[in-house]
């Protein structure tokens, strides 16, 4: 996975056919939590070469981008969502968060009203996010955010992160801080086995910290167009 730079129409990356099929798949997973399941768009290949991500996704080993059990593990949910006010999934209830902490009823009232179409929003900007993924538009199959798309992109990677910060258990920056720390930290290093649901969190530590950097190198590469030359 390669930061974005600044690109004529927009801003691109390099990630690795697997990197994308991840990533494509975290897209696709939260749009199906939040009720749509997007269809097939094929795949492609790797690009123009970025600043590579330092040691987190390549941490894990190749295991990290073949191992469906690791996507599995955020058990998405999406017919699990029942109650108006308060969704039975943690990650759904960070997505869609209430809409009033101090009246329960106006805040089912306001989200009967507004979650249609909070979530087709969601939808959308996630789904402009899975289809470059799935099929890349710049030079080479460079994945490209074009100009115009950055909201919809920070937005859906947001999402995204906030489904993982769920799984994972993130409610502050010292609970952020651990992750990151986990996602550094490679298994072989280990002085014991790991067992089975800490290599799900591993990956899943892995993931975040990915997608937060990429998220990031995307606002710079934004800051970086801005800037006077």
């Amino acid at each position: 996975m390669h930061a974005f730079v600044p690109v004529p129409g927009g801003h691109a990356a390099r990630l690795e056919p697997a990197e994308r099929t991840v990533v494509a798949r975290l897209v696709a997973d939260t749009a199906e939590l939040l009720g749509t399941r997007l269809t097939e768009a094929g795949s492609g290949a790797p690009a123009r070469p970025g600043s590579p991500l330092p040691d987190l996704l390549y941490a894990q080993g190749s295991r990290l981008t073949g191992d469906d059990a690791v996507l599995a593990a955020l058990d998405f949910d999406p017919a699990g969502d029942d109650a108006p006010d308060a969704p039975k999934d943690p990650a759904l209830a960070r997505l869609l968060p209430p809409m009033s902490h101090d009246d329960p009823a106006l805040s089912a009232e306001l989200r009967s009203l507004t979650e249609d179409a909070l979530r087709t929003g969601k939808v959308s900007r996630l789904e402009t996010v899975w289809r470059e993924l799935c099929v890349p538009t710049g030079p080479q199959d460079a994945v490209v955010v074009r100009t115009g798309q950055e909201g919809a992109w920070l937005a859906a990677l947001t999402d995204v992160r906030l489904v993982l910060a769920s799984r994972l258990g993130i409610e502050d920056e010292d609970d952020a801080e651990e992750v990151y720390t986990r996602a550094r930290r490679p298994g072989r290093l280990r002085r014991r086995e790991r067992t089975d649901d800490e290599e799900v969190t591993d990956a899943l530590a892995t993931m975040y910290a990915a997608l937060t950097w990429w998220q990031e190198s995307l606002l710079d590469s934004m800051r970086r167009r801005r800037r006077p030359h």
